[in-house]
């Protein structure tokens, strides 16, 4: 691995210092590639490897949350790795290095005897609809590393998301409010129009649903649907200035908004 940083040092060394009048176009860009991958490959060596030779810990070095439910606008999950050191002599952990900001770790700073325990705890942050995969390298005193693995599929526990947030009515319009309803969708089935319940004065049409981007399943990410709705006052609300939205299998979107007078005629969209 040494090897292929210096190499690459040296790509990028040649790529800096050669004579720029002599080198021409196609050469300067073939040195720019070279010295690209051969980064790459030391990048990926510096977690690869230990992933193939071994490390000096036994135990269960990979965790699956599988797919769990996140609240927006992030949700932390945990997990305690417990390893062994397995090797003829102490251990001293000097760093932890994940590869994704949604990874930190709380890596213990005193030394593991031979066959006791070092504990890890890796804590991931989900922030989207997606799969999110990290990993944390483990570097000890004596040169040997571990690779941790961790992983997760996060799911919005409220797939149902209205913009603008709080929509703001106008009491005078004769053509109501516009406002846009997502919704994250996972059943092979397209979405059947939402139901509503408003306070007495206000009137909620929707239009049809809308694909707005396909799924990919390798990265875990459900399809996300569209509807446009338009929002009336018939006559004075009554009650609090608060709508719901219901769809199948989904949680009940409380909806506040505010209601604003402007000459008849104008339109919020």
């Amino acid at each position: 691995m040494t090897y292929l940083v210096a190499a690459s040092s040296y790509a990028l060394y040649y790529c800096l210092e050669y004579d720029l009048q002599e080198m021409s176009k196609k050469k300067m860009h073939i040195a720019s590639v070279a010295a690209i991958c051969i980064s790459i490959l030391a990048i990926s060596a510096w977690f690869v490897i230990p992933a193939v030779f071994g490390g000096p810990l036994s135990g269960n070095t990979r965790h699956d949350f599988g797919i769990v439910q996140i609240a927006r606008p992030k949700t932390v999950f945990s997990h305690t790795f417990r390893l062994t050191n397995s090797t003829d002599h102490e251990l001293q952990l000097i760093k932890a290095v994940p590869t994704c900001g949604c990874t930190t770790t709380d890596w213990p700073k005193e030394p593991v005897a031979v066959g006791e325990e070092l504990v890890v705890p890796v804590h991931l942050t989900l922030r989207r609809s997606q799969l999110r995969t990290s990993t944390v390298r483990l570097e000890f005193a004596t040169g040997e590393v571990e690779v941790l693995r961790i992983q997760g599929v996060g799911r919005f526990k409220q797939p149902l998301q209205i913009a603008p947030s709080t929509p703001t009515l106008n009491s005078n319009s004769m053509h109501g409010t516009r406002a846009i309803l997502s919704l994250e969708w996972t059943s092979e089935e397209q979405p059947i129009t939402p139901t509503f319940q408003t306070p007495d004065g206000l009137q909620i049409e929707f239009d049809d649903w809308i694909l707005s981007k396909e799924a990919d399943v390798h990265l875990g990410i459900p399809e996300l649907w569209t509807i446009r709705m338009r929002l009336t006052i018939e006559k004075p609300v009554e009650g609090s200035q608060v709508f719901s939205i219901n769809m199948q299998d989904s949680l009940e979107l409380l909806v506040p908004f505010t209601i604003d007078k402007e000459p008849i005629g104008a339109i919020h969209d």
